[in-house]
């Protein structure tokens, strides 16, 4: 097979093109991975906002300023990628063999006085100008595929580029803010600690109340026997306690 055959051009050119189809499938595919990262930002995000918004009116932290605002210029040019790659861009297919041996070939009739019965060159001729029409198709539907690709190749590149930069300032903000909260509490509980440990001495300090032991009431644990009958003693009130008191003192 030569490459500069017609036919030959006609079978790579379909190879192509079924492979550039097969391309931009894959591309679109790839955005799942992005998507994870996108929910892997927004997860916290409102919490930075607040923490940002916080910031300002209680006092100017430039490093957490300077990270918030260079992760939200990121995420605008992610964003931006994002709808970039996914607007709808037009892929080129080319015609059905039909168009070609029923309107091409009435076309290249009708332009070359041809008639309806024509002869054995007359024949071949048509075929080769049908063939060399479906030819160029290819290579312009080809052309205009790879183009249409390399671009959309191009805004995914820099949509993961943006989106990675976002992802690196969300981690640096998002520690940050769980590092300043953990010292807020720390400093919170030092603070207190005194004042708890004094409260916890006066409570164990307290006088506790005085009772009398007569008046106490005598609770009994209940019995239960191997055969499962369960016997409840009765409760001994104080006055019952006295009572055998002083019988045993008058024996």
């Amino acid at each position: 097979m030569k490459i500069f055959d017609l036919e030959s051009k006609l079978e790579t050119n379909l190879k192509q093109l079924d492979f550039y189809y097969e391309l931009d499938s894959k591309i679109e595919s790839k955005f799942n991975i992005l998507i994870v990262l996108y929910s892997f930002i927004f997860v916290y995000i409102i919490e930075l906002f607040k923490y940002f918004i916080d910031a300002k009116l209680e006092g100017f932290n430039i490093v957490f300023s300077c990270s918030f605002l260079s992760l939200l210029i990121c995420l605008f040019f992610a964003i931006k990628y994002t709808y970039l790659f996914h607007r709808p861009e037009d892929v080129l297919y080319i015609h059905e063999p039909e168009y070609f041996y029923t309107t091409i070939l009435e076309n290249y009739r009708i332009n070359l006085n041809i008639s309806d019965d024509p002869t054995t060159d007359e024949e071949a001729l048509l075929n080769e100008y049908v063939n060399h029409t479906y030819l160029r198709e290819q290579e312009i539907a080809l052309a205009f595929n790879i183009k249409a690709y390399r671009e959309k190749r191009k805004k995914y590149y820099f949509n993961f580029l943006w989106l990675l930069g976002a992802a690196f300032f969300y981690v640096l903000t998002a520690g940050f803010v769980i590092f300043e909260n953990r010292n807020e509490n720390t400093k919170f509980e030092l603070k207190n600690y005194k004042e708890i440990l004094n409260y916890q001495k006066s409570t164990s300090m307290a006088e506790k109340p005085k009772i009398d032991p007569r008046k106490v009431i005598t609770s009994q644990p209940i019995a239960v026997k191997q055969s499962g009958k369960t016997t409840i003693r009765p409760m001994i009130k104080p006055e019952a306690v006295k009572t055998k008191t002083e019988n045993t003192k008058n024996k």
